[in-house]
């Protein structure tokens, strides 16, 4: 008797599902490290900004102010972009855990279930080979009942 999982064809749509969600992870949390990086490099840019020192012309004034106010828009930008993509990151986190520990539910139960199997056929082996001896020893007791010399 041949083992056969009847749901291994769920099981294999759960492990499709699985690495789905894994490669969901994997492109959230690449996404993440980016906006990581950009969000520093925009912070770096902001903390580089010169502030000029004494009198100032309007216009220089006013280019200082509006360089700064783009640095900092930027900056307040990228932070956004890391929380997004951080909770994107974290939702596909959520979705991979789940698909993983659906799978690891099923595999649990062909595992169990490929115990039985086993446990079942050496069962019946075991029944196999007592049905053998206790016919060997049954018709071994009948030779030794039949006279000798008289034919069987």
């Amino acid at each position: 008797m041949r083992y056969r999982f009847r749901l291994e064809v769920v099981l294999r749509l759960r492990r499709a599902e699985e690495e789905r969600a894994k490669e969901a992870l994997m492109t959230a949390n690449r996404r993440l490290r980016q906006a990581l990086a950009a969000r520093d490099v925009a912070t770096d840019r902001y903390r580089a900004l010169s502030v000029t020192l004494g009198p100032l012309s309007r216009a220089t004034l006013d280019a200082e102010r509006a360089r700064a106010s783009l640095a900092a828009e930027s900056q307040h930008l990228a932070q956004r972009a890391v929380a997004s993509a951080a909770a994107a990151a974290a939702l596909a986190q959520i979705e991979w855990t789940r698909a993983a520990r659906e799978v690891a539910v099923l595999e649990r139960l062909d595992a169990r279930r490929q115990a039985e199997h086993a446990e079942l056929v050496q069962r019946e082996e075991a029944a196999v080979i007592d049905d053998i001896v206790a016919l060997r020893f049954a018709s071994g007791r009948v030779a030794d009942a039949w006279p000798t010399g008289v034919p069987a």
